[in-house]
């Protein structure tokens, strides 16, 4: 059942992404995982599969704004090698209570923006 789930994520993630990160730590929590820097560096790898693939869908299809894309891939790039060096000197425990909190606020702040 994790596997599926974590399958679920990975279709999900390549529609529309928003959360995912989220929900594929949450996978991998469920799959017996417990190291919070093992897991996001997992999150990183699956997301970059499931990115790569939809990414060749929409070049394909010529869906893409290259001067947007271009700017979102530098801002993405530095910003994540900058939070992850940031995540290491805080500590495992707290980055760990940081990504759950911040999925709450999330599930939170979505609720009651559905109606």
């Amino acid at each position: 059942i994790p596997r599926f789930f974590q399958f679920l994520v990975a279709i999900y993630g390549g529609y529309f992404g928003a959360g995912i990160g989220i929900l594929m730590l949450a996978a991998l929590g469920i799959m017996g995982l417990r190291d919070i820097h093992q897991m996001n560096g997992l999150k990183n790898i699956f997301g970059s599969l499931i990115n790569g693939v939809a990414a060749v869908y929409f070049v394909v299809a010529g869906l893409i704004d290259w001067p947007s894309a271009v700017l979102m891939a530098v801002g993405s790039i530095v910003g994540g090698y900058g939070a992850a060096g940031i995540a290491l000197r805080m500590g495992r425990v707290f980055v760990r209570r940081i990504v759950i909190f911040i999925g709450f606020a999330m599930a939170i702040s979505l609720f009651f923006k559905r109606g």
